[in-house]
């Protein structure tokens, strides 16, 4: 009788044995030349394939963005949006002369 309670056991014991080798196995890695979700810490990062923006590129954007937004605005105010208020759309001269508000208010002596 003693055999037949042993079996069971020795059965669980086997089969536990096998699901922690699967578990362990799992957590190394494939192959050393598989590609790991994080970079090595000294691996310098390719170089870019293009190149950033040019000054005169960036005022054109910053030109575009600006008209978009005065359009924006313009048009929110005449359609009577509640949004389209000063707090919205009063940065737009600010923007455009290349002065900026602080949040502070009135410059401080």
């Amino acid at each position: 009788m003693n055999r037949r309670r042993c079996v069971p056991a020795r059965l669980l014991a086997a089969l536990l044995g096998c699901a922690g080798a699967v578990l362990i196995a799992g957590c190394s890695s494939s192959s050393p030349s598989a590609p790991s979700l994080f970079p090595a810490v000294l691996d310098t990062p390719p170089p870019r394939e293009d190149t950033p923006l040019s000054p005169e590129q960036v005022k054109q954007a910053m030109d575009n963005l600006t008209a978009e937004r005065n359009r924006l605005c313009a048009e929110a105010t005449a359609n009577g949006t509640p949004n389209a208020t000063a707090a919205n759309c009063g940065t737009a001269n600010a923007a455009t002369t290349g002065s900026t508000s602080t949040a502070g208010g009135a410059a401080k002596p």
